[in-house]
């Protein structure tokens, strides 16, 4: 099952992407003020929740009336409304998760979102702007993805421990090599091979983006 979640991010061109993401998903999930996103989208999620800081009572509403479920959690909490989002998923039984209008202006909020995405391996998350992909390949889950498109930029970036990843198909492969937490030793390779660049992470977990656009380049896991 393949659930897209729509947070809140104010990105511009989302609206446009969220359309095109929703006709190829079973389930949507709609993260506070991701349902005005979906609104302007002209798509209905099947749930919105969080704590509702950032959506217009008026547009909650129209949401309740046009058949989403509303499940509202207070202010004071523990996790993120983007973990929510993701326990959400899982409850219904979701393999495959994209997720869009993550980013944010804001370091704290970006950062703890890509932590909840790293964290969430195990339901193989995408995730997908107008400007950018990643995904997350870990060892403790899908450890291995294929990026096609040559020409494409592609960055592995340590999101945990210390991670041992291989990656050919590109200018500068490695071999069971090892990617440490902070350090920059993956970011912009790219993709010379026309069957595209295959990453294996043999240890830890690892984001792997590609700041080109949603038509231009995929990736499947292998």
């Amino acid at each position: 099952m393949r659930v897209l979640i729509v947070a809140a991010a104010p990105i511009a061109g989302s609206p446009e992407l969220v359309a095109k993401l929703a006709r190829d998903h079973d389930w949507i999930i709609a993260v506070d003020g991701g349902g005005a996103v979906c609104i302007e989208a002209g798509v209905k999620p099947d749930i919105v929740l969080g704590d509702f800081d950032s959506i217009d009572p008026a547009a909650l509403d129209w949401l309740r009336h046009g058949g989403s479920q509303i499940e509202s959690f207070p202010a004071d909490k523990d996790q993120t409304d983007l973990e929510l989002a993701l326990d959400a998923a899982r409850s219904q039984g979701a393999d495959r998760v994209t997720l869009t209008a993550v980013s944010s202006n804001r370091l704290d909020h970006t950062l703890a979102a890509i932590g909840a995405i790293a964290g969430a391996a195990d339901l193989w998350p995408e995730v997908v702007e107008p400007e950018m992909h990643a995904w997350v390949v870990s060892a403790g889950a899908r450890d291995a993805l294929r990026v096609s498109g040559v020409g494409a930029t592609i960055s592995l970036v340590c999101a945990g421990d210390d991670a041992c990843v291989s990656i050919s198909g590109v200018r500068w492969p490695l071999e069971r090599h090892d990617l440490p937490f902070r350090s920059g030793l993956g970011v912009s390779n790219v993709v010379v091979d026309e069957a595209g660049a295959l990453v294996r992470v043999h240890a830890g977990t690892v984001l792997a983006i590609s700041p080109d656009t949603f038509d231009t380049v995929r990736a499947e896991a292998e």
